[in-house]
Parts: C-alpha cells; structure tokens; sequence
C-alpha cells in the first residue's frame, strides 16, 4: 500500500473513531437514559446527574490529555480512549446498582476526553502535516458530523429490538472494535514528531481571550441546540414541522465545514472565525421571530452553517497561533472550559426558563454572548509571539 493510501486509510479510521465515540458515547445517551429509567425506576435527575458528571470529568480531564499526548504515543491513547467506553458500556450492561452507574459514567467521560474532537485532532495534526492537514480535519468532521444520524436510530432499534443490556453491550462492541483498529492502523509514530518533554507555555492574554470567545460561543451553541425543538413547539409548531426545522439544524453544519476552506482563503482565520461567531449570534437573534417560518429557518440555517464550521475554525486557529509542539496542549487547555460551559449550561438554561417562564430572555442572552465571543476574538493581543513560552 502506497503512502497516500495509507494516509487515507488512517484518516479515515480517526473519523471511525470520533463518529463512534461521539455516537454511543454523547448521542445515544438521551435514549439510553429513558430505557435506564424505565428498567430501574430512576428518575431524570439521577440519570443526568451521572452524564453530567461525565462531561464534567471530559472538561478537568481535558488539559492533563492534550500535554500527554504532545509527548507522543498517539494511537495508544486513543485506543485506550475506545476501549474505556467499551468497558464503562459493558459496566452498565452488567449492573443495575446506582453507584457503579455514576461510575460507569466517569469511565465514559474519560473515554470522551480521550476519543472526541479534541485528542482526534492533536493526533492527526502529528499524523499529517502542511496543506493536508486542513483537507484531513474536514473528512474527519464531515464524517464524524453524521454521528448523530446513525447512532440516533441505531440505538433506537437496538433498544426496541433487544433491550436495554443488548444495546450496550452491541455499542461496547463498537467502541472496543474501533478501539483495536485505531491500535492497528495508526502509525507509532507520526510525520510530525511528538515531543517527549513538553515546552512549557504561560498562557497570555491573547490566550484568554481565545478562551473566552469559544467557551461562550460553546453556551450559546449548547444553550440552543438544548432549547430550539422545545421553544418552537412553544410558539405552536406542529410537532412534524418542529423536528424538521430543529433537524436542519444538524444538516446545515455539513455545508458549514465545506465552505470554510475557500473562505478561509479569502478572508483568513481570524476574520473567518469572527464572521462565524456572529452567525451564531445572528441565528439566534433571528428567533426571536419564531412566529415567522422564513425568518425562524433563516435562523436555524445560518446558526447551522455557523457551528459547523466552528469545529475546523478553533483547530486552525490553534495550528495558526501555536507551534505544532504545543499544540495539544493548547487545545487540552481550551477545551477545559469549554467542556466544562457545555456541562453546566443546561442546568443554567433549565434555571433561567424557571425563572422568567419562557425563552425569550435566554434567546437574548445567548445572542449578547455571541456579540460578546466576537469581540474577545477581534481584542486578541497583536504580537509576534501568540504565547510566552517558558
């Protein structure tokens, strides 16, 4: 086999990987939920309290990933990352006791910092390096960005086919047979050497407002994503037309990442990423006007487009800004509180629709966040070295 097709052939496998990591791992977790609670009699808050608390392991998890995997050993992380979500699927499988639940969870948060977007991307950036790079994160997003739609209906029919324990035990499968093929895919070792020390950095300013614009743009992606099916059954969608809308949603992030490359060239990573934060703020100002169908597709369409290519705008950001060495733990740095805004953020919304009995103060809120991400973004430091390294 060529070289080229080998570096097909792994690319492709690291989006196997993140398609069924973010699948069985994050997507399946709401049906899974309900069947738990009808097989135990558990109640909402006990089954979300624990996924809760896997997202919020992901988030501490997140920083201590990336500085080990800048040290090299890729694909063994990754693959270990597999088959922790195998074993806390089989722990689930296996038992019907609350305590151990909450445990499996905290294994399958471990899991996600290990398989999802963040520790994928650190990986292939040592994988590939210069303009194939780019082309590979957008297979590996495209692709991964179907894992809702396989993983939704495929639990579904596990669930109403066999049960609770078999739909587990069919996703621990998967998790733990990706897991050996990105063991045996992956090279040991990558074009873009790992570092067995890491440089030492000092974030900076710049770096804070880094954090800043993609943690509350995190907010307000989540804080819509959780509250757009709900809101437009509120304001009197036929259910039919409610699930449409809320599934274009998804659908529209595809064409988001395919166009970020040209436009990338046109108006360069900073501005790019700017314009797409505002998107997002865009979309949700726009459904305010929820009684308008144009102007609420409009909306969703738009915020789509946007988060979709998001996903690549923060990597190329990262390769941009820092040097290859860091660049894991840059991102595991980035990552904590942006994972730890999308644990959090649902108990903030559920409080804040408590509180004011419906959604048009989120909806405002969420869109002065957006305008609040673009201008930490544009504010960034002007300097010739985006980091103080130690």
């Amino acid at each position: 086999m060529g070289s080229s097709a080998r570096q097909r052939l792994m690319v492709w496998t690291l989006a196997l990987l993140a398609t069924v990591a973010y699948g069985a791992l994050y997507y399946a977790q709401p049906l899974l939920a309900v069947a738990t609670e009808q097989a135990y009699g558990w109640s909402r808050t006990q089954t979300s309290l624990a996924f809760t608390l896997a997202l919020l392991a992901t988030a501490f998890l997140a920083p201590r990933v990336g500085r080990v995997l800048d040290q090299g050993h890729g694909r063994t992380w990754l693959a270990l990352g597999a088959l922790l979500g195998g074993l806390a699927f089989g722990l689930l499988a296996w038992t019907s006791n609350y305590v151990l639940f909450v445990a499996a969870w905290l294994l399958a948060g471990a899991a996600m910092s290990l398989t999802f977007y963040e520790a994928v991307f650190t990986v292939l950036g040592q994988q590939v390096g210069g303009s194939a790079r780019r082309s590979a994160t957008l297979t590996v997003t495209l692709i991964a960005g179907l894992a809702s739609t396989v993983f939704v209906p495929l639990t579904t029919a596990l669930l109403g086919q066999g049960g609770l324990q078999t739909a587990l035990w069919c996703l621990a499968s998967l998790l733990m047979g990706v897991g050996v093929l990105v063991w045996w895919i992956i090279p040991a070792s990558g074009l873009v050497q790992a570092h067995r020390a890491v440089v030492p950095f000092t974030p900076d300013l710049t770096f804070s407002r880094l954090v800043w614009a993609f943690t509350l743009s995190r907010m307000v992606t989540v804080g819509i994503g959780l509250q757009l099916a709900p809101l437009l059954l509120a304001s009197g969608y036929p259910p039919g037309m409610a699930a449409a809308l809320t599934g274009l949603m998804g659908v529209a992030a595809l064409p988001g990442r395919v166009i970020f490359a040209p436009l990338l060239q046109y108006w360069g990573v900073q501005t790019l990423t700017a314009i797409l934060l505002g998107l997002v703020g865009v979309g949700a100002l726009l459904l305010h006007f929820r009684a308008s169908l144009p102007l609420t597709a409009l909306g969703i369409v738009l915020f789509g487009v946007a988060n979709g290519a998001l996903t690549l705008a923060r990597s190329e950001l990262l390769v941009t800004w820092y040097p290859p060495a860091q660049f894991g733990t840059v991102n595991g740095r980035l990552a904590w509180p942006v994972n730890l805004a999308q644990a959090l953020t649902p108990f903030g919304m559920g409080l804040l629709f408590v509180g004011t009995g419906g959604y048009g103060w989120s909806l405002t809120i969420l869109t002065g966040l957006a305008a609040w991400s673009v201008w930490s973004l544009l504010s960034r430091s002007t300097g010739t070295n985006e980091l103080s390294i130690g």
